[in-house]
């Protein structure tokens, strides 16, 4: 009796490397037999139902026969040296010499062949499969195969490295997707053709981010896709590049199957690179962020679907010492962190008993975590003012304080007491400081960010505002969008040149600006934290924008009293001074800005003269001043 022999299952890989090595032995039987006028004999599928990748390819890019074999050429021109010199010996020239095919070559061996195979619109130039060398002309033109089809092709794990850096594979958790956001976006994927879906407000703060790509994994995963994650400020604005980067994008997502998940919102100068990105692909798209209904429009082959992320409901964990839980959940109120740096501040302070130093400690840390990008934004002030410090009349400081008490009871009356819960219009602090250069203004935001515990940024304007139509609009969303993770408060310095009075419509640029500052009123009434404006023309101001001022405080010029007092609190303890005449001093027409920049010369003159600060050294600073302003300067008499 017979003993038959067992034979091994091949894996696909292994089935595909042997027909892909038999496609390449028969075209190269087939360059040998068609110089002696021969004909080779195309190999025959074994196996019905196995594809190998080169016939993937060709469904997936809808290419001809003859360019899945143009496809077969290229590859075989890599991975056999046998193939690669019948092909030199066809063309006359040396195998060294040869790692493309020509076009005219090709035409002539392979059966069902069409000019068109190399046109600039066609799947094989159009997706980057082939590269082409056209220095000898059209027919003469050499053809190589790209790497990462190359690898495709033989079954290799790859990955395109010129995406390096703008994607990867966000092969992540979905533990913590909404099961009904994430199902429901499926369910439109697999219904509506070309989809774009908007996670509206998946950037607003560092928990929803995490939570938006878990539903973009959570979504494509139920439709059998995997995520392409791609950062759009990675994406160079350069029209052409982004148009090619895209191509490959979508390419590597074609060969993956997978979908193409987008962070926004994105730096105000690759606004049109991120347009031009979303045209280039035709993967599904899910965009975590917002893009404005004008530039949707521009994308007119897409449907964008609209969908909200889920507030994230972030507590200190259980088993915690109640002192420690305590201090997280209101540090929680007002910061919003991911969970492994609300765990990390905890943990730093598990092991102290003193309550105040836990909740000092726990607060500044989110604080902290909270910042985000913001410092890239704004400048951050290290507020060390107190209400103290400042020399105001008492309606004044009434109004300063009123500020922050309403700063720091925002979540007992917005969300405790259910005022919030009819919408984000109007919950925003907006206060407008008005008053002269020096009188307090600055002083007074430290002071109030200082009380309250947060962060002071001083929001640069030569850096917000832009000549250019729209872009001032999206450094301004950019500034609020980081801003939104700490509730910091906010300092326009000079208000007027951002928020001035909307002009008459006369052409396309005023429109614009109309809209820019109908924006801005806007964020400002949603912005969670308190949004500060100085300004020394109130006049100047839109009278629109003023409705939605809360506060409106008018710092005065200080009167002789004032300015007595503000002369005495500039010199630190440490400070010599000597014989000073205040009270002559305050009749000087200076504000408390001036009196600060008199000191400090005054106290730099009295050190390089190696004596204490006295009158003199004082005089000589304010005339200083005085010719600074361009003012005449009288020197104040002694007082008896």
């Amino acid at each position: 009796m017979t003993t038959p022999v067992a034979t091994a299952v091949q894996t696909w890989p292994e089935r595909n490397q042997r027909w892909l090595a038999e496609r390449i032995a028969f075209w190269r039987e087939h360059l040998s037999q068609q110089q002696s006028g021969r004909a080779a004999q195309m190999p025959t599928a074994s196996d019905p139902e196995f594809q190998p990748a080169t016939m993937r390819v060709r469904d997936l890019f809808g290419l001809s026969a003859f360019e899945a074999e143009l496809l077969v050429l290229t590859a075989g021109i890599e991975i056999d040296a046998a193939f690669r010199a019948a092909v030199a010996h066809a063309q006359g020239v040396s195998p060294r010499e040869t790692m493309r095919v020509s076009f005219s070559l090709a035409l002539s061996m392979v059966p069902q062949s069409h000019w068109d195979a190399i046109s600039p619109l066609g799947p094989l130039r159009h997706w980057g499969l082939v590269d082409l060398d056209m220095a000898c002309g059209v027919a003469e033109s050499g053809l190589r195969i790209d790497e990462r089809v190359l690898h495709y092709l033989t079954g290799v794990a790859a990955f395109d490295e010129r995406l390096v850096g703008a994607a990867e594979w966000d092969e992540g958790p979905v533990d913590e997707a909404p099961s009904e956001v994430s199902t429901r976006i499926a369910d439109e994927l697999t219904r509506v053709g070309h989809p774009l879906v908007l996670l509206t407000n998946a950037t607003m703060d560092a928990s929803r981010r995490r939570i938006g790509r878990a539903i973009a994994r959570a979504a494509f995963r139920r439709v059998g896709l995997r995520t392409l994650w791609v950062q759009v400020p990675a994406v160079n604005a350069e029209a052409r590049d982004v148009i090619e980067l895209g191509t490959r994008i979508d390419r590597e997502a074609v060969l993956a199957q997978a979908g193409v998940a987008l962070g926004l919102p994105v730096d105000a100068a690759q606004g049109g690179a991120v347009l031009r990105l979303i045209g280039a692909l035709r993967a599904p798209v899910i965009a975590l962020g917002a893009l404005p209904a004008l530039d949707l429009a521009d994308l007119a082959d897409r449907t964008p679907l609209r969908f909200s992320v889920p507030s994230v409901d972030l507590s200190p964990p259980p088993g915690l010492p109640p002192a420690v839980a305590r201090a997280g959940a209101r540090a929680l109120h007002q910061f919003r962190v991911d969970p492994g740096l609300l765990d990390q501040a905890l943990t730093a302070v598990a092991g102290l008993s003193d309550e105040t130093a836990i909740d000092e400690q726990v607060w500044n840390a989110l604080r902290e975590s909270a910042r985000g990008g913001l410092d890239a934004l704004a400048q951050r002030i290290d507020s060390r003012a107190t209400f103290d410090d400042l020399v105001v009349p008492p309606s004044v400081s009434s109004q300063l304080r009123e500020i922050a008490s309403q700063l720091r009871h925002r979540q007992r009356v917005y969300e405790e007491w259910g005022f919030g819960a009819q919408g984000n219009r109007g919950l925003g602090i907006a206060a407008l400081f008005s008053g002269e250069s020096g009188t307090g203004k600055t002083l007074a935001a430290e002071a109030i960010a200082n009380e309250a515990r947060l962060d002071l940024y001083r929001i640069d304007l030569a850096s917000v505002v832009s000549k250019y139509i729209g872009e001032t609009e999206k450094n301004l969303s950019r500034l609020f969008d980081a801003a939104e993770h700490s509730g910091a408060v906010l300092l326009f310095d000079e208000a007027d040149a951002l928020f001035g009075k909307r002009s008459e419509v006369k052409d396309s640029h005023d429109r614009y600006a109309n809209i820019e500052v109908a924006y801005l009123l806007q964020r400002v009434e949603s912005y969670r934290g308190l949004a500060i404006l100085t300004t020394n023309m109130k006049s100047a101001l839109d009278r629109a924008f003023l409705r939605r001022i809360r506060f409106i405080v008018q710092f005065p010029f200080p009167d002789e009293t004032a300015r007595a007092a503000i002369w005495r609190r500039q010199f630190p303890p440490a400070a010599p001074v000597e014989a000073v005449d205040f009270a002559a001093l305050s009749r000087l027409q200076l504000s408390g800005g001036s009196i600060r920049g008199v000191v400090v010369n005054a106290a730099f003159h009295a050190a390089a003269r190696n004596e204490p600060i006295g009158q003199e050294a004082l005089i000589h600073a304010a005339r200083a001043e005085f010719a600074k302003l361009e003012r005449s300067f009288t020197a104040p008499g002694k007082t008896s």
